[in-house]
């Protein structure tokens, strides 16, 4: 049996459910596979130092991570730096893929991609490595040499990735990597969460790391006529029990995590909040109007930018007015059912699978 080493990161919980959603893609294959937080494999003064930084940048001068992310000048003259950075940090790496001698590595997230990247240079990995993406644009950030294949979400970053020289063979446009629909059973989820048939459903989300949700925002859509409103606020405990206690007896529903999301986005009639790629990609593989509330600096400005430009998803401008509009009409959502754009997001030109077994069995026709 072929084994298949998948490595992410759980700093903002995506990579790691892109990864998960492949790794799922893969057993169902017949392929042996195993998942590694690179954060954890990597664990360490310096790793820790790197993923504190850039947390507080983001969280406190978003600003700058928008210059630093989107800069050109920054991105060639970090680049280089990559593979020198990652050679002080990739010992555990080394030794988990030299032990468990996997027949391919895939990466959801550049540094777990550098480290693969800087043994792969250094003759100790020398079987296929993949490099999967999470985001609707390319950064170069994302591009290393050493890489034989690339998990491309859209046609754009294919078309991209030929204008800089990467061969056309080493590229399968495959969407976001996403687990199969299960069949939900929407009236007997409203049940369990309480909600009325005639009742409306409004799912708001802030991303894995329950940022930027808006309080005021969350009461004046309670306040429509016949609405339900579930808050998924992801790991901030803190944030759900302040909100918690905020809400107590009203027809807020707050949640943490919620397992299985594809419950939430059976029942919902439109979903307000961020466009992180994963989320994106799941509402509209259910057909689920997504309003975008907030976002994070940098790649998530670019999804917005992409999402946009195709009617993917709607800005909010006065969002409880665009919610009343949708949940009365639904037209953005029968906009989505027709929308092109969001067919070849859901349905790419190859599956993960397909693309992973090609490499594997060195099918690199593309036919």
């Amino acid at each position: 049996m072929k084994k298949v080493l998948i490595f992410y990161t759980s700093v903002g919980l995506g990579h790691k459910y892109i990864a998960e959603n492949i790794g799922w893609q893969l057993g169902q294959a017949g392929l042996e596979v195993r998942l590694e937080d690179v954060s954890k494999v990597q664990d360490g003064k310096f790793a820790r130092t790197l993923i504190g930084v850039h947390w507080f940048i983001n969280r406190y001068l978003p600003f700058v991570w928008s210059w630093l992310y989107k800069s050109r000048l920054v991105n060639f003259l970090i680049s280089p730096l990559r593979l020198p950075l990652a050679a002080r940090n990739s010992g555990r790496v080394e030794k988990l893929i030299l032990a468990y001698r996997p027949d391919m590595v895939i990466t959801t997230q550049t540094t777990a991609s550098a480290a693969v990247a800087y043994l792969k240079k250094r003759g100790v990995y020398t079987r296929p490595f993949g490099i999967a993406f999470s985001d609707f644009h390319l950064h170069r950030f994302w591009l290393y040499d050493q890489a034989d294949f690339y998990l491309a979400n859209i046609l754009e970053q294919k078309t991209e990735m030929l204008r800089l020289g990467i061969l056309p063979e080493k590229i399968y446009v495959c969407g976001m990597a996403l687990q199969p629909q299960p069949e939900v059973d929407t009236a007997a989820i409203k049940e369990k969460l309480g909600i009325v048939p005639v009742e409306k459903v409004v799912l708001v989300g802030s991303g894995s790391l329950g940022t930027g949700l808006n309080e005021e925002l969350i009461r004046n859509i309670s306040s429509l006529q016949k609405v339900r409103v579930l808050v998924v606020c992801g790991k901030n405990e803190g944030y759900k029990e302040r909100l918690m206690q905020k809400f107590v007896q009203t027809n807020i529903k707050i949640f943490g995590f919620y397992s299985p999301m594809s419950e939430l986005y059976a029942i919902a009639d439109i979903y307000v909040g961020k466009p992180g790629g994963l989320t994106t990609a799941e509402a509209l593989s259910w057909n689920l109007p997504l309003l975008v509330t907030h976002w994070l600096p940098g790649q998530e400005e670019l999804n917005v930018e992409y999402l946009k430009n195709r009617r993917l998803i709607m800005l909010a401008g006065n969002a409880v007015a665009q919610v009343k509009q949708e949940i009365d009409t639904g037209e953005f959502k029968k906009q989505l059912a027709i929308n092109s754009a969001a067919a070849r997001l859901v349905r790419p030109e190859f599956s993960v699978q397909t693309a992973v077994l090609r490499v594997l069995h060195g099918l690199t026709n593309r036919g």
